[in-house]
């Protein structure tokens, strides 16, 4: 089980913590992504309000438990406070089944936000059975999301390819990781720190 313990500070700042500014970016670091291309793609649904004054991205993967900490903080930002777009940013880095239910999650068409909440909301290790059962309980027409991306395939495999090298331009060594306004954080944060750096964002 994964919230076995409440969400702490410690845990969510586990590891090297670290802000970078996005803008201006020193000359060895002209390939970093900008605010735009990792905030704005628009193949990614927005979740929060779509027309928010401050995006939030989250750079996750599906069966990453600090990611799942991290957007059940996101969701307490969101209920109060109606100016969040959030942005998902699908970085399976732990392989074929991570990879999977990415695919599996932009398929889901108007199901979207129903299916990024239950795979994040997931306590247990994902297969593609345990995906297509988590996605087909908030009503996601497995059968058919499945043979809609035999189609949509490459299209959300070239979503996958951008958010990874966007990850590689930011130097993430795991996720998660956030980009709020125009800064990274490479850790996770919780609620109130989060209100901070929406205000920082707000403030320019």
């Amino acid at each position: 089980m994964i919230f076995t313990h409440p969400v702490g500070r410690r845990l969510l700042l586990k590891g090297a913590a670290s802000l970078v500014a996005l803008a201006p970016l020193p000359a060895w670091a002209r390939a970093a992504p900008t605010v735009t291309e990792v905030a704005f793609d628009p193949a990614i649904p927005a979740l929060g309000n779509p027309e928010g004054d401050v995006t939030i991205a989250e750079f996750v993967d599906y069966q990453c438990p600090i990611c799942k900490l991290v957007f059940v903080e996101l969701k307490k930002l969101m209920a109060e406070d109606g100016g969040i777009r959030l942005v998902m940013k699908d970085w399976p880095i732990f392989g074929d089944v991570s990879r999977n239910a990415a695919r599996m999650a932009l398929s889901a068409g108007d199901h979207y936000a129903a299916a990024v909440d239950a795979l994040m909301a997931n306590e247990r290790g994902l297969s593609e059975r345990r995906t297509d059962d988590i996605l087909g309980s908030v009503g996601v027409d497995v059968a058919k999301a499945r043979t809609g991306l035999a189609g949509h395939q490459p299209r959300i495999d070239a979503l996958l390819s951008r958010n990874d090298a966007q990850a590689a331009g930011f130097r993430l060594q795991g996720t998660p990781a956030l980009v709020i306004g125009g800064r990274l954080f490479k850790r996770g944060m919780p609620v109130a720190e989060l209100r901070e750096a929406v205000a920082r964002a707000r403030a320019g």
